[in-house]
């Protein structure tokens, strides 16, 4: 099975801007551009990598752990995770050291203790993770 998406870049990388589409056209001539990227306040629209990367993960993660706990057992009500990519400029170039990990979850007859050792096992697990492999410190809680 392959996955694909397409994005096209017109200008330098300073002041250029580009779109992003995917086959499944969930992503559609997605704006991003060197400001949406490099900057952080509320004017700037468009995506960047490092969000997309933070929506690939959460989504795989997500998805398995609900698989996993339903295998264990343990159905679960809803499950909610936010993944915080931390891309920072190091010397010359910009790398992407950490992720954070924050999962919540409404699991009827679970500990948190059991909850947090099978959402460990599945940020191990997790494809998009094991495509990247940044640090990823995970915290997960019973909502």
């Amino acid at each position: 099975m392959n996955r694909s998406a397409i994005s096209t870049w017109t200008g330098t990388g300073a002041d250029g801007t580009g779109t992003l589409s995917t086959d499944s056209g969930a992503l559609t001539n997605t704006p991003f551009s060197s400001a949406s990227r490099y900057e952080q306040h509320d004017k700037i629209t468009g995506s960047n990598p490092e969000e997309l990367l933070a929506a690939a993960y959460v989504g795989s993660f997500t998805m398995m752990l609900a698989e996993r706990l339903a295998a264990a057992g343990h159905p679960a009500h809803s499950i909610r995770a936010e993944a915080q990519v931390n891309f920072i400029r190091a010397s010359s170039s910009w790398r992407i050291p950490t992720v954070r990990l924050h999962c919540t979850a409404a699991v009827p007859g679970i500990t948190g203790d059991q909850l947090f050792a099978i959402a460990h096992e599945v940020k191990q697990a997790c494809p998009i993770a094991q495509a990247l492999r940044p640090e990823v410190t995970m915290t997960a809680s019973l909502a």
